[in-house]
């Protein structure tokens, strides 16, 4: 799902928050209210349970900084807000779940842990949670399909839009390269990279001293470009690695690089031109500038919608 969506996973954020704002103990005790939503109260536990299932699910990979954690604190604490606001008016509004996709779902949820022990153990008394979640992420679904479906643009204000954004619509300079390759194990020895970086360091002396680059490259790179003598063609900023790149970006045209050590062993590269960045004719991308021009109105519509929503709502937060 797009905005207050993006990044966060459903099992996260699709907790079915259960209303207890007539309790006693709960209202007196504030401390333990992470934030009080309309006549819904989510406790801190509630919050702290469905943050570090959030953890979980981005930064699968290992240790998060502090500062980063701290900011996607306070992302998933505004997307639950958010959440449950946009549920609510989908429940004033009157839409319904989509019962077929939701059996659907539930089919493919059985389907994905049918060798789990623990799903077959508990399926029967977590069902009905499960449905209820696939419930309410189909209403939230349904209601911003609904606000983002909107007019789509006039030819003249897509025009507009690409004359008032042309770095959208620029191709960026492109710089021509041929390369060969010297390959060396990535577990050999070092004294084995040494032989390689002479080889590729003669074998710039021979092209400056006026052999064909091409030519060589045919004969000794180990390069898949090496049928074409090297040739990659045009390329954009951000294709090469960045030692290389930054090589690359240093030279003057013609001029050959120095070795340079990458994974796949000892590398010599030749500047061959350079093609400037180039501002594309509004024929060539139309359609392109009306499709940006429409997800920015989506986007707009949508989040003037939340902010209403927002600013109707009584919303307490608690940090």
């Amino acid at each position: 799902m797009q905005g207050f969506m993006v990044g966060i996973g459903l099992a996260a954020l699709l907790m079915v928050f259960q209303a207890n704002a007539d309790s006693p103990d709960s209202a007196a005790d504030q401390g333990s209210i992470f934030a009080q939503i309309d006549d819904l109260t989510i406790s801190k536990d509630e919050f702290e349970a469905i943050f570090q299932s959030a953890v979980r699910y981005k930064y699968f990979h290992g240790k998060v900084p502090a500062e980063e954690l701290e900011k996607f604190r306070k992302q998933v604490a505004e997307d639950i807000v958010t959440q449950q606001l946009v549920y609510n008016q989908a429940l004033k509004l009157g839409l319904q779940p989509d019962h077929d996709k939701i059996n659907e779902g539930v089919d493919a949820f059985d389907l994905q842990n049918i060798n789990n022990p623990e799903w077959q153990a508990q399926r029967e008394k977590v069902l009905d949670k499960l449905v209820a979640k696939m419930e309410r992420q189909d209403l939230i679904e349904k209601l911003e399909a609904s606000v983002r479906d909107i007019s789509l643009p006039e030819g003249s204000a897509v025009e507009q839009f690409y004359l008032d954004n042309p770095e959208k619509f620029t191709e960026p300079e492109r710089r021509r390269v041929s390369v060969i390759l010297f390959k060396v194990p990535p577990y050999a020895a070092e004294n084995e990279w040494l032989e390689a970086e002479a080889e590729v360091a003669s074998l710039k002396q021979r092209i400056e001293s006026g052999e064909d680059f091409a030519a060589l490259a045919k004969k000794y790179s180990g390069h898949a470009s090496a049928a074409s003598g090297g040739d990659l063609g045009f390329l954009h900023q951000g294709v090469l690695e960045p030692v290389v790149q930054q090589k690359v970006e240093a030279l003057e045209l013609n001029q050959l690089s120095d070795p340079i050590r990458v994974l796949e062993g000892i590398t010599l590269f030749q500047l061959n031109g350079i093609a400037p960045a180039e501002l594309k004719a509004y024929s060539e991308v139309e359609k392109r500038a009306a499709d940006l021009l429409y997800r920015e109105l989506q986007d707009s519509t949508w989040e003037s919608y939340l902010n209403s929503l927002r600013s109707s709502a009584e919303v307490h937060v608690y940090e």
